[in-house]
This record gives structure tokens, C-alpha cells and sequence, in this order.
């Protein structure tokens, strides 16, 4: 290091230009960094949300939590995964080992979370990863003179996309706002009047409010998007929609009713009262919290002015005023540290310039520091405001050292040269390079510290580690530049000249007070040791009487939390009305200036009030109040007040309790806390055991169910969709898009109306129906098929007995016909008479039958039913054709007997014919008609027979065309009966046993085991002791088999954390000691050094036993310190010992002068850091207390003993271990040179 003094004398001009530069960047980079509360870190945890609407807890723990606590499980790296599961959702909490990519881990549990295949359909997963940054950076509430809805418009139009667009929010939440949607409630008597389901009506409206992209379409040059349909803009025009049915479409609204109704809201806010909304804003990862605090408070005029309607804003949670007051109170305290720190260097150098020389490290060091946490993308939280303020005692270590060095070597009267004060700074570089670096090198074992502990406190270490690196590059460069131009030796010149001779100074007025005591203590070491014995003995037993802590509590005293929880199953409406009883109580309070509640964030019985205080040093007070109203509050359920807690870590005991048998996990859990509420120092023990709540239970038949094609799933998917329905569009209702739903009940649906819900008709029921429809038809056909059958065998013999008749009849005609045929052929003709008158013309012979013979002549066969059943005669016209045989063939008889010979005789005299041969032709003539009346008679016969036969087939050709025509219209009418056929839909009822039941309200679950969770808040300050009586107790519970009882939270917390740090501690021994090995180049000094460093633990335990201060995780980073520290001022004492030693001076004597000479600056050192860390220590600010108040006491009171130890245990110990080996030397000098013999 002296090579850097070397560099910076010899370009001193530089320097001071780097030293300018120093504070230019300093300065810039100070007011650069973004300003938090707590350091930003990613907490190695995420949380995973299912959502599954109306489910119980018990089906959502089965069918949700479960299968994604496996699937999550499998991910590498994933150490534990806790699931509670209420009504209709899941949260399951994720942790991991730190150190992994948690990008990369939370993105492996998201794939998991979205890959589980068993999960239900309408289930919602969201995976969301842990961080500081998701404490909010400000909450605000809205209230305004509007409606609810017409607020929540405005908000989300106007505030949210403003707010949304201030630089660093990452995200703006709104809450409480009441939404409606367009309810189509159909009525399933309707449906089934009309043969319609719910399922067609629903995908028929959804395709009525579907707007279609249908493509492009172009107009010269102009690219037309083509949209086909447009999207309602009415209740009405919903209504009106046309429906498909069997008579023709019918509009929705005689289908449904269809109206705009409210959306029953999971949360409900208000602001003093009034109905608000509440908006939540949470920061990016590098954001500034204040600068976005400070946006947006700017912008809340401009915004309350845009919307109107009085429109308020309120900041209910803001935490700029805290990081300002925060960073105010600790820069105040590191400020008066300074100051005390420059006196005590004034006070012991007599000289303003040695002090200015000293003290500018200071300032110089912080800047640098500054410098590197803005290059390393840190934040100014409390952590490292707090890390500056313990530097600024330790900072200036190195530069009293130097400077107090180049003082004492000063020749008095004679200037300085680069020379004398590159000299000066080469007797203490490698000391000084040694204590720093051991100083430096504890915090390094931070980095291994993992959990909270390590997240919150490594910006600490890597703060205070560049600020102490910072401090050694100043002392090494800086400082010899200004020592060269501003340092003055004094006029006085007395012989002084090197070290060794300082030695031999006259000693001053401290020296002499402390020569004599570490005289007493080299004369009698073992008496030193002793007594050294014992304090170590005393403080180890000491320890015993501490109390502990884990991290404190970083609370808002600015305002007040209430949590409120009514019994299980509570409405909303329900926990709105008690919560405003508590508000009530609030609005008579003088000292609560305004409250927000919101209720349903943690269930619908759940209530939270954030109450803001409006005097801080009356909040214990308000606080007390509060929960002395509150107690005799009825009708309110259970409350707790307390603040908020941003530490970033619990505060409270816990006990888990974990089991599969849900009985016997509940009456342990009700032991463990009655257990707990007798524990003294234990306040609002809680336990998250399910209390029961009623749920109505639908108790499927699953062999009832399975035989009408049902299983449980689908009935209880029908009751889900018959009470949530389904979304099937928008509508843009008063400029507002609202979501259009179907369904089939009323959202308020009592037990009653569950049980009638109608279930769609099953597959099965259908093909049930249509097999019976098809049953009966076939049994009416066979039916109608046997009465045709015996009807057509009684018209056919009826038909048969009438013809039999008419033949019987036409028979004897044509008998009767033959015998007087018969006798005119016997009888002789009769003599022609010779007519007086001229002969007239015979008449012609009959060429046709008479009609009614001809009638009955064959016609030709019908070609048609109609045909045949026209050609048929008649019973009468039957008869009638018989009688008219028998009359034509009598009268052609007599035709021929009286008027055809007479005829013939008279036509042949007629042509000049004798009388005789006229006789002759009169005779064949006779003979002639007789001929035609037989071939007549015998056509006749002929007829009748043709009759017989035409008559059967017309008869069986009529019956088959009209049974053809009757079965063909029956089948087609049959048919379509069986087609149309429709299963009568059955309900709930049928199915399942409807009723309440009790249920627990949440199923809690570690890796999978049911598990319950007891809770205390302490309310004293030993959080050690208070679990060792814990565990006692517990330890006293008889537990059954199978269950579990272990301790968790703040006392697990804080057990982890102490130790990993007393590992780290003993990482920083180990790494103290190698830098030591390597600056004194030997193992039993370093030793020697190691020895004293648990006695340095007497001041701290004496130092937290007198302010009463708990040893937590701040007090354990102090003692870490510490190691540092008690070989900081020893390592610069045994430097310059040895030095002393290797120019000639014996061990006794190198002791006595190297502990006089280092008496001042040892001591400068210890009190400058001391006097700079008192404010700290008194907590004069309050700000940070939870950090730097613990850690400042544990410094001081370390640095007390540890000086003590430098000043007279290290010089025994030194004289112990070195004396031994002058002697060795000495001897074996003696043995190498003998003195010579006398003569």
C-alpha cells in the first residue's frame, strides 16, 4: 500500500482533482439512488390461486389443491408447499431453496400449475412469485358523490390508465367495485313447451351475439376489414333476438327473462363510511417508492378536478412518509455521529488541521460507498442508511491512525517532505491494510446466509464493506496529500527522531495512567488470565439471562390494522353490517382521522380496517382504546388491532399440528391452543382450524344416477351451470361492456330450487324413450294387424255368401232359360199365314244383347285400384242382371214363335215366292233365332262365370289398395311419433338427497398431510424464552399417534437464522485468521489475536443486559462485527511491537512501548466509533431502531471490552507466548557463542 502514498505524493494535483471528482459522483449518485423502505429482494416463494367457483372446501382440497401440490412438488428445488383451500378456491404457497434462479423456478412451477391434467375444466390458475416489492408502494381510497357503478366507471377509465402511466408503477389494483352483466334466466316450462334445452337456447344465443371477422374485402385502394353482425346495444334488443323452434322462431324474451342485474361482488370497501373503491399500487423491482408517491399524490388534484361528481381521494397506506422519516432520523444520527467522532479526534490530536486531515475519510468514504451501491443497482433503505451510520465511526479508523502517526513522527520546526510521510505511512500500511481487511472480510460470510436473514442484510455487509475499503484507499492516498499541504509540525524541536526513540519519550498524562496497570499486568500474567477466566466464565453464564428476539418489527405507527372474522359461512352482506359497526366506533375516535375497510379480501366473513392516526406518539394509546371499545362491541365476531408489520418477516409463534385423521388433528390443534393460552406473554393465540360452516350438500345416488346416464361430475356440472351459467358475449350497455350469461336459476337459489333443478336428458334416457316409443308402436301395428286380418276373413265371406246368392239366383234364371228353350225347340212351328196386306220387311234379327245382358258380357281387366273398384257391380246390379236374362230370353221365344216365321213368309211372298217355299223359309228361319237364342244363352252362361271370377279378384285388389293405403299412412304417422319422441328431463331431486350439512370451512395442508396452525402474538420481549416455555408445554401434551406438534414462525425463524450466522462467525474467525497468518507471517501470533476475540463478547452481554435489548439477528451482525474489530486495534498494536522487537528492543520492552505508543490511537479509534454510534444506541430518532439500535449497542459495548483486551490481555498474552521464544533464543545464542574460559 505504501506504493499507492508514493503514486499520490507524486501527482498530488491529481489527487485533488480525484478527490473533487469523488464528491461530484458522490453527490450524484446519492441523489440517484432510488429510495425504499426495505431492500428489494426476491423471497425465494410463490404463490399459487386456483379458482373453482362454487365448490366446497373439501372438493376443492380433492380435486384441485391435491393435484397441484403433486405436480408442483416434482419441481427441482421446490422445498415445502403449504395449501389452505376455502370456498371455491385454493392457495397454495411454494418455497424453494435460495440461491436458485427464481425466474426460472417460478416459471418451472407455472408450467407444472398449468400442465395438471385432473384439474376441472372451469378451473383458474394463477402463479404469482414473492417479493419485497409486493408491499404496496401506496394505497388510496376513492369515494365520490356517484353511484357505486358510475364511480367504478370513472375510476377505471380515468384514474387507472393515469395512475397506471406514473414511471415505476408496475401495477395499479382496483377493488370493491359492484359489476353487473345481462342476466338471461330461462324458464325451463317454456323450453319444454317448445321442445327446446338450455344447451341449444344458450348456443344459439351465442351465436346470435357473435361478431364475425369475416375477412377483407378492397374498394380501389382502400383495405376493407369485413365484420359481419353487430353487437347488441339493449336489454331489449337481447330480448328480441328470434329463437329456432318446431313452429317457427320465437323471441328470446318469451324463452327468458332478460334483464341487467348486479354481479354479487366478492368485496365491498368503504372510506369513512361511504361506499369507495380502493386502489392498490405496487412499484417495479427498481423503482423509487417516494418518487412514486410523490407522482401520484401530484396527480391527485388534476385527477379529483377530471372526474367530478365530488370525487375524493384519501391515502389510507403510503410508505414515503415512512422511508422519508426513516432516512431523515438515521442520516441525523450518522450526522451527529460525525460530529461527536470529529471531537473525539480534536480532542485527542490538540490540532484542527489533524482533525480536518482525519476526519475527511469520512465523508470521502460514504460518498465512494454511495458511489458503489448506485454502480451495484442498490436502493437507500433502512438497511443501508444503517450500514453508512455504523460505518461512519469505523471509517475514520485508518486515517487517525496515519494521521496520528505522521503526527508523532513530525520533526518539530522541520516541514514535512514526501519522504518523512511515505516513511510514516509504511510503519502502519501493513497494519492498517491487515485491520481493515479483517474488518472487511466478516461480512464476506454473509453472503452464505440464506433465508430472510441474508436477503435483508447483505446490502448491510456489501455497504458497510466498501464504505471500510473506501476508507482504507483514502488513509492510503488522500489523506498523506493532505498531511503534505496542511499538516505543520510543532516549533518546539525536541530531539525526536524515529520510532525507537519515541519509545523513550517522556510518557504523557494517559500514558502514565495506563503504564502502571499494564506494568501490574505483565509482573502477575496468571492473576490476568484469571481474572480473564472468569469474565469469560461470568459472560458465558450471562448469556443465559438475555433475551431474543428474531428480526423486531418495522411497524407503521402511523395507523392502526383491525381484522374482523365472523363465524364460517357468513355473507357478505352479512360481514359488511358488523363491520360497520366497528366503523361507528372509529368515526367517535379523535385521534383516527379516517379509515378504509374492506371486506371479503380474506373470505365473505372476513373484514379488514386500516384506521389512520393521527398523532404517532398516541397510538399505543388509541390502539388501547380501540380494543377496550371493541371488547365490549357485540355482534362483531373476533377482532384483533394491531399495526402493520414491514419487516418482511412474521413476528408470531407458531405451532403446526399435522395429520391424516381430520378428528383427531382437530382435538390436538383445540389442546395445543388451549396450551398456548395459558402461556404467559403469549397474546391473541389463534388457531386456522376449520370451524364448521353449513353447506348444502347434494348427495348424489350414484347407482340411481348410473342407470338414468348420469354420473356425479355431470349433475354437479348442471347445477353449477345452472346457478353461474354461462357467458356467451358482450353487450355495451350506457357505454359500459357487460358480460351476457345464461342460465337457469336465480343466483339467490334457495335449497329448495336446487333440488328442482332439471337435469339435460341423458343419452340414455333418450334411447330409453325412443325404445319405448318404438315398443308401443310395434305392439298397435300388430294390433291393428290382427283386426285387419280378422275383418278382411268376415268381408270376404260376406262378400262370399252374397255372391253364392246372386250366382244362385242368376243359376235358376238361366235354368228356367234352358227349359223353355227346350220346349220351343220340341213344339213344331207353327203354319206362316198368308197376309192380306203387302208383306212388310222383316225386322232384323236382334244384333246385340239386351243392355242388361250386355253389362254382364267380359270387359277388360281394370289397371287401377280406382279402376277395379268402379268395374265391381253392385248386390242390386247383380240381381238385376239375372232377372234380365231370363226376360230376354222368354221374349226372344216369343219373338220368334209369334212375329219371325210370319215375318219371314211375308218377306219371301213377298219376292214372288210360293206360299210353300215361304213356308220353307219361315222354317229356317225359326231354326235360325232358335240358334241365336241358345248361343245368347250359352254367352250369358259364359258372363255369369266371368262375373264370379272378376268379382273375386276385384274384391281382393280393392282390400289390398285400401290396407296398403291405411298401413302407409299409419307407419308414416308412427314414425314420426317415434322420432319426435322426447325423454321427460328429471331434476335434482330424483337423483340426489338435498341438504345442509356442517363442513369445515378451510382444509389446511403441509406437503399433502392435513395440518393446523396455532398462533400467538408475544408480547414481551424474550422471544427465546417465551418458546423454550412453549415447547415445555407442548412437550406435556399426550399426542396420538399419527399426529405431529412442532414449533414454527418467529422462534423457527429465528433459530435458522442464528445458525447460519454462528456459522458465518465462525467462517469470519477462519478468514481473520488467514489475513493475520499472512501479515505476521506466523501461526501463534494470530493465535494469540484469536484468543481474545470471545472476550470482546463481554461488553455486548453486558452492553443488552443493561438497556434490556434482545438479541436478535441486528445484535448477532453486531457481534459479527466485532471479530473485526477486536483484531483491528490488536493487529496494529502486535505490528508495531514486533517492529520495536525486530530493532533490537526485547519483548518486555517492545511491550511496554509499542502498547504506549498505539495507547492513543487505540483508544481514539474505540471512541471515535463509539461516540459515533451513541445516537444510534439511544435511538434518539427512532429511525431504523429495528436494526441499527440492537447492532449500535452490541458495537459499543464490544469496542469497550475489546479495548480493554487490546490494552492489557493481548500485551500478556504476547509476553507469554514471545518470552519463551527470547529465551530459546537466547540460549541457543549462548550455545553458538560460549564465553571464553579464564586463564
Amino acid at each position: 500500500m505504501t506504493s499507492l502514498t508514493k503514486l499520490s505524493l507524486a501527482n498530488r494535483m491529481l489527487v485533488g482533482l480525484v478527490t473533487v471528482a469523488i464528491v461530484v459522483f458522490g453527490v450524484i449518485a446519492a441523489a440517484s439512488l432510488r429510495q425504499e423502505l426495505l431492500p428489494s429482494t426476491q423471497i425465494p416463494t410463490a404463490l399459487v390461486t386456483a379458482t373453482y367457483p362454487g365448490t366446497s372446501p373439501e372438493t376443492v382440497a380433492k380435486d384441485v389443491a391435491e393435484p397441484i401440490e403433486q405436480a408442483v412438488s416434482s419441481v427441482k428445488g421446490v422445498t415445502n408447499v403449504r395449501s389452505v383451500s376455502a370456498n371455491g378456491f385454493a392457495t397454495l404457497t411454494v418455497e424453494w431453496d435460495y440461491g436458485l434462479d427464481d425466474d426460472a423456478t417460478v416459471a418451472a412451477i407455472r408450467t407444472a400449475a398449468d400442465g395438471v391434467p385432473a384439474l376441472p375444466d372451469d378451473v383458474e390458475v394463477t402463479v404469482q412469485a414473492g417479493s419485497t416489492d409486493d408491499i404496496p408502494v401506496a394505497v388510496l381510497a376513492v369515494a365520490s358523490d356517484a353511484d357505486l357503478r358510475a364511480l367504478d366507471q370513472l375510476v377505471s377509465d380515468v384514474a387507472v390508465p393515469q395512475l397506471s402511466e406514473v414511471e415505476g408503477v408496475r401495477q395499479v389494483q382496483l377493488s370493491g367495485q359492484d359489476t353487473t352483466e345481462l342476466a338471461v334466466t330461462l324458464e325451463p316450462a317454456e323450453l319444454r313447451e317448445r321442445d327446446l334445452t338450455a344447451a341449444v337456447v344458450t348456443q344459439l344465443v351465442r351465436a346470435q351475439a357473435l361478431v364475425v371477422p369475416a375477412g377483407t374485402s378492397y374498394d380501389s385502394d382502400t383495405e376493407l376489414a369485413i365484420e359481419v353482425g353487430s353487437a347488441p346495444g339493449s336489454a331489449k334488443s337481447v330480448g328480441s333476438w328470434p329463437i329456432a323452434t318446431a313452429d317457427g322462431p320465437v323471441p328470446l324474451r318469451s324463452l327468458a327473462t332478460v334483464k341487467v342485474q348486479s354481479v354479487e361482488s366478492s368485496t365491498v370497501a368503504r372510506q369513512d363510511g361511504r361506499p369507495a373503491l380502493s386502489l392498490t399500487m405496487l412499484k417495479e423491482s427498481d423503482a423509487d417508492a417516494v418518487e412514486i408517491s410523490h407522482a401520484v399524490q401530484d396527480l391527485l388534484p388534476d385527477l379529483e378536478r377530471t372526474m367530478g361528481s365530488g370525487t375524493t381521494f384519501s391515502t389510507v397506506f403510503d410508505q414515503a412518509p415512512s422511508i422519508e422519516q426513516s432516512i431523515h432520523d438515521l442520516a441525523v444520527e450518522g450526522g451527529l455521529g460525525l460530529v461527536f467522532a470529529v471531537l473525539v479526534i480534536l480532542a485527542f490530536l490538540f490540532s484542527v488541521r489533524s482533525t480536518v486531515i482525519a476526519a475527511i475519510s469520512i465523508p470521502l468514504s460514504l460518498l465512494i460507498a454511495m458511489v458503489g451501491l448506485y454502480a451495484g443497482d442498490y436502493s437507500l433503505n433502512i438497511f443501508t442508511l444503517a450500514a453508512l451510520t455504523v460505518a461512519v465511526g469505523r471509517v475514520v479508523d485508518d486515517s487517525i491512525v496515519v494521521t496520528e502517526n505522521i503526527k508523532r513522527r513530525a520533526v518539530p520546526g522541520v516541514p514535512l517532505t514526501p519522504a518523512d510521510i511515505v516513511a510514516s505511512v509504511r510503519e502502519v500500511a501493513g497494519a492498517v491494510t491487515a485491520s481493515t481487511l479483517t474488518t472487511v472480510a466478516v461480512f464476506l460470510p454473509v453472503a452464505i446466509v440464506s433465508g430472510v436473514t441474508g436477503e435483508l442484510f447483505r446490502p448491510f455487509s456489501v455497504t458497510v464493506a466498501i464504505a471500510l475499503v473506501a476508507s482504507l484507499l483514502v488513509s492510503m492516498t488522500i489523506v498523506p496529500v493532505l498531511a503534505y499541504w496542511f499538516l505543520r509540525p510543532a516549533k518546539d524541536r525536541a530531539a525526536a527522531a524515529g520510532a525507537v526513540g519515541e519509545g523513550e519519550d517522556h510518557p504523557t498524562r494517559l500514558q502514565r495512567g495506563y503504564l502502571p496497570v499494564l506494568n501490574f499486568a505483565l509482573r502477575r500474567p496468571l492473576v490476568i488470565l484469571l481474572a480473564a477466566v472468569l469474565v469469560f466464565a461470568g459472560t458465558m453464564a450471562s448469556t443465559t439471562l438475555l433475551k431474543t428476539d428474531f428480526l423486531g418489527s418495522v411497524a407503521d405507527k402511523s395507523s392502526l390494522q383491525i381484522t374482523q372474522e365472523m363465524p364460517a359461512g357468513t355473507r357478505l352482506s352479512a360481514t359488511s353490517d358488523a363491520a360497520e359497526k366497528i366503523e361507528q366506533v372509529l368515526a367517535g375516535m379523535p385521534d383516527v382521522t379516517g379509515y378504509l375497510t374492506t371486506v371479503g379480501t380474506g373470505g365473505s366473513n372476513n373484514a379488514a380496517i386500516t384506521a389512520t392516526v393521527g398523532d404517532e406518539d398516541r397510538w399505543d394509546a388509541v390502539k388501547t382504546d380501540l380494543e377496550a371499545r371493541l371488547a365490549d362491541l357485540p355482534d362483531v365476531g373476533e377482532t384483533t388491532v394491531a399495526a402493520v408489520n414491514t419487516s418482511g418477516a412474521g413476528s408470531d409463534v407458531t405451532v403446526t399440528v399435522t395429520g391424516d385423521d381430520p378428528e383427531l388433528l382437530a382435538t390436538t390443534a383445540q389442546q395445543v391452543q388451549s396450551t398456548l393460552e395459558g402461556v404467559e406473554g403469549l397474546d391473541d393465540v389463534t388457531s386456522d382450524l376449520a370451524e364448521q360452516r353449513p353447506i348444502l350438500k347434494v348427495d348424489v345416488d350414484r347407482g340411481t344416477a348410473a342407470e338414468q346416464g348420469f354420473t356425479q361430475s355431470e349433475v354437479g356440472q348442471a347445477i353449477a351451470g345452472a346457478l353461474r351459467g354461462t357467458e356467451v358475449g358482450k353487450v355495451t350497455l350506457e357505454g359500459e361492456s357487460r358480460a351476457i350469461t345464461v342460465r337457469t336459476e336465480a343466483t339467490d337459489a334457495s335449497p329448495a330450487d336446487i333440488a328442482k333443478i332439471e337435469l339435460p336428458v341423458s343419452q340414455l334416457q333418450q334411447a330409453a324413450a325412443t325404445e319405448k316409443a318404438t315398443d308401443e308402436v310395434t305392439k298397435k301395428q300388430e294390433t291393428a294387424a290382427d283386426e285387419a286380418e280378422a275383418e278382411a276373413a268376415e268381408a270376404t265371406e260376406k262378400q262370399r255368401r252374397e255372391l253364392v246368392e246372386q250366382r244362385g239366383e242368376t243359376s235358376d234364371g238361366l235354368t228356367e232359360a234352358r227349359r223353355q228353350l227346350a220346349r220351343l225347340q220340341a213344339a213344331p212351328p207353327p203354319a206362316p199365314a198368308v197376309p192380306s196386306a203387302p208383306p212388310q220387311p222383316a225386322a232384323p234379327l236382334p244384333t246385340t244383347l239386351p243392355p242388361e245382358v250386355a253389362k254382364l258380357l267380359p270387359s277388360p281387366a281394370p289397371t287401377t285400384a280406382e279402376e277395379a273398384a268402379s268395374a265391381v257391380p253392385s248386390r242390386e246390379e247383380a240381381a238385376e242382371a239375372s232377372e234380365a236374362v231370363q226376360r230376354a230370353v222368354i221374349a226372344a221365344a216369343r219373338s220368334i214363335a209369334a212375329g219371325q216365321a210370319a215375318q219371314a213368309a211375308a218377306a219371301a211372298q213377298a219376292q214372288g215366292v210360293t206360299a210353300a217355299l215361304a213356308a220353307q223359309i219361315a222354317q229356317q228361319t225359326y231354326a235360325q233365332q232358335i240358334a241365336q237364342v241358345a248361343a245368347a244363352v250359352t254367352q250369358a252362361q259364359a258372363s255369369l262365370e266371368q262375373i264370379d271370377a272378376q268379382l273375386t279378384a276385384l274384391d281382393e285388389q280393392a282390400a289390398q289398395a285400401g290396407e296398403q293405403r291405411e298401413q302407409s299412412t299409419e307407419l308414416a304417422d308412427e314414425q314420426k311419433a317415434v322420432a319426435d319422441v322426447r325423454a321427460d328431463p328429471l331434476t335434482v331431486g330424483d337423483l340426489a338427497d338435498v341438504e345442509q350439512v356442517l363442513a369445515p370451512s378451510t382444509v389446511t395442508q403441509i406437503e399433502g398431510i392435513r395440518a393446523v396452525t396455532v398462533s400467538g402474538t408475544p408480547s414481551a420481549s424474550d422471544l427465546g424464552a417465551l418458546t423454550d416455555t412453549v415447547q415445555t408445554q407442548l412437550d406435556r401434551l399426550d399426542v396420538p399417534a399419527g399426529i405431529t406438534v412442532e414449533q414454527g414462525g418467529a422462534s423457527s425463524d429465528q433459530q435458522e437464522a442464528f445458525t447460519q450466522l454462528g456459522l458465518a462467525m465462525l467462517l469470519a474467525i477462519v478468514l481473520v485468521f488467514l489475513i493475520m497468518v499472512a501479515t505476521f507471517r506466523s501461526l501463534v501470533q494470530p493465535l494469540i489475536l484469536l484468543v481474545s476475540i470471545p472476550f470482546a463478547a463481554t461488553g455486548a452481554v453486558a452492553a443488552l443486559l443493561l438497556t434490556d435489548t434482545p438479541l436478535g439477528v441486528p445484535a448477532m451482525v453486531g457481534l459479527l462485527m466485532l471479530i473485526g474489530i477486536v483484531v483491528t486495534n490488536a493487529i496494529v498494536l502486535i505490528d508495531l511491537i514486533n517492529q520495536y522487537r525486530e530493532r533490537g528492543e526485547d519483548v518486555r520492552t517492545a511491550v511496554v512501548d509499542g502498547a504506549r505508543l498505539r495507547l492513543r490511537p487505540i483508544i481514539m479509534t474505540a471512541a471515535a466509533t463509539i461516540c459515533a454510534l451513541i445516537p444510534m444506541g439511544l435511538g434518539l430518532t427512532g429511525g431504523g431502531a429495528f436494526i441499527s439500535r440492537p447492532l449500535a449497542v452490541v458495537v459499543i459495548g464490544g469496542l469497550v471490552s475489546s479495548t480493554i483486551l487490546t490494552l492489557v490481555l493481548v500485551p500478556v498474552l504476547y509476553t507469554l507466548v514471545e518470552r519463551r521464544g527470547e529465551r530459546r533464543e537466547a540460549r541457543r545464542a549462548a550455545r553458538a557463542n560460549p564465553e571464553p574460559a579464564e586463564a
